[in-house]
């Protein structure tokens, strides 16, 4: 893992509140290894390269969730189904605080690429989100390759 640490992507706030071990099995760890290494990291590169272009700042990406075990999962609200709490899964905000460019970023990148869902999170009226959700795989090993919208609690097919 290039840009991220395990530390980073087992980070939480409410799991160190409510005093939860957030420690990940050796599958799930071996499951964010390849979350980052095959989508993540390649992904924050090509997000590098289109900031530097922009003068957008810095390309640095901030994980709000990453893996989250089971009773983590549940106590945060989480679907019953999350990829987080096998690793599959991240919630991502770009540091230089673009989130309608990263949205747009994210929808063109991962076109034609193996992964599973890009959800656009608690999207405003305007259509920003407040968190990208990018999952490379759901917890079955599927690459469903799903483009989503959260708007008020509900999931919708993203417009392009």
């Amino acid at each position: 893992m290039k840009h991220f640490t395990l530390a980073e992507l087992t980070r939480s706030d409410t799991a160190r509140r409510m005093g939860l071990a957030n420690t990940p099995t050796d599958e799930h760890r071996r499951n964010l290894e390849a979350t980052v290494e095959k989508l993540i990291d390649p992904l924050r590169e090509a997000w590098a390269v289109r900031c530097a272009h922009e003068l957008w700042g810095t390309p640095a990406l901030n994980v709000t969730s990453g893996y989250r075990g089971f009773r983590l999962n549940e106590v945060v609200g989480g679907s019953a189904t999350s990829a987080h709490c096998c690793g599959f899964a991240l919630d991502l905000v770009p540091a230089n605080g673009r989130l309608d460019e990263f949205k747009d970023f994210c929808r063109s990148y991962l076109t034609g690429k193996a992964f599973d869902q890009m959800i656009s999170e608690d999207e405003n009226s305007a259509g920003t989100p407040r968190w990208i959700h990018i999952g490379y795989k759901n917890r079955q090993g599927g690459q469903r390759r799903q483009f989503l919208s959260m708007v008020g609690g509900k999931y919708k097919p993203m417009t392009a």
